[in-house]
């Protein structure tokens, strides 16, 4: 099966390549960077702090947590606890409220952010397997009534699919903006087969204003050949571009050895390209995508599938 690995581990196991050592330099923005080296730090590194919250003082985070907590008929514990959390490697800053049991131990949890919405909750009871699942439009109903209750967004349509760990269910629904999707954003409910709501969550990053003049998918689609005729064309290999999408995503520097592999956390409007390698270069490459942002055609980053 393939799988998707960072840009860093991609370049230092592959580095040794002509191929894989043009895909670092003719990407990058600067001539002559190498790529980073596998395990090499950021000058900062990103920490997670928290201080103690307590239903005294934070009566509001205490309040919304609890209307969540009730909506989605999670366990009420014999004690509670709460912190304010900033996460700097998901660049997000929230509130957590526990529900403690009479050992002290959680069994249920949710995270607000700063405006009091719902990111995600999970009940961490046992959960029962009765000799019959819910069917999957019960499944799609008491997850459209969980996410409803909990303040989510849940518009357009939804998938369902077994979830092989609970034997339950997991429904989603992919976020749209301005008729546009964002790549990797989602609402997503796991339901127990007895049919009672395990977890939700939100995965919703900030998008840039788009931009006022487009460039068309012809020209993106150009941009993206030249980039590819020196990725694999100059070097014996071939290549075709499978898709040519919009989409909303998060910048990183799969190309660019200086700058940071991890997502921006502001999403930019970008043509999405999936390039198909032939010849040698498929033999290390299953598929190579590329962010354009649709502006000026600049490379926003981008993805490699072994």
């Amino acid at each position: 099966m393939s799988t998707t690995r960072s840009s860093t581990a991609f370049k230092s196991a592959l580095g040794v390549g002509l191929l894989l050592g043009c895909l670092a330099i003719a990407g990058s923005s600067g001539a002559g960077q190498s790529p980073r080296p596998s395990g090499t730090a950021s000058p900062t590194e990103p920490t997670v702090d928290f201080r103690l919250l307590d239903a005294q003082s934070s009566p509001i985070v205490f309040s919304h947590a609890t209307t969540a907590r009730d909506a989605l008929g999670f366990p009420v514990g014999v004690s509670r606890n709460g912190k304010h959390v900033k996460d700097g490697f998901q660049h997000a800053e929230y509130d957590e409220v526990d529900e403690l049991d009479a050992a002290g131990q959680p069994i249920s949890m949710t995270q607000l952010d700063k405006s009091g919405r719902v990111m995600s909750a999970v009940r961490l009871d046992a959960s029962p397997r009765p000799a019959t699942r819910i069917g999957r439009d019960s499944a799609l109903q008491t997850a459209q009534r969980g996410a409803s209750a909990a303040g989510m967004a849940a518009g357009g349509t939804a998938s369902a699919s077994v979830d092989p760990a609970t034997d339950g269910w997991t429904v989603r629904w992919s976020r749209i903006q301005d008729g546009i999707g964002v790549r990797g954003d989602e609402t997503r409910v796991q339901v127990r087969p007895d049919g009672r709501i395990q977890s939700l969550a939100r995965v919703e990053h900030q998008l840039a204003p788009a931009p006022a003049q487009r460039i068309k998918a012809d020209e993106a689609k150009q941009f993206v050949s030249n980039k590819a005729d020196l990725w694999f064309s100059a070097h014996g290999s071939d290549y075709s571009i499978d898709s040519m999408d919009l989409q909303w995503v998060g910048p990183n520097g799969a190309f660019d050895a200086a700058k940071s592999i991890d997502p921006q956390p502001v999403y930019r409007l970008a043509w999405v390209a999936n390039v198909k390698p032939s010849g040698d270069a498929s033999k290390y490459l299953w598929m190579v995508t590329v962010y354009l942002d649709t502006g000026d055609g600049s490379l926003l980053g981008g993805d490699f599938v072994e």
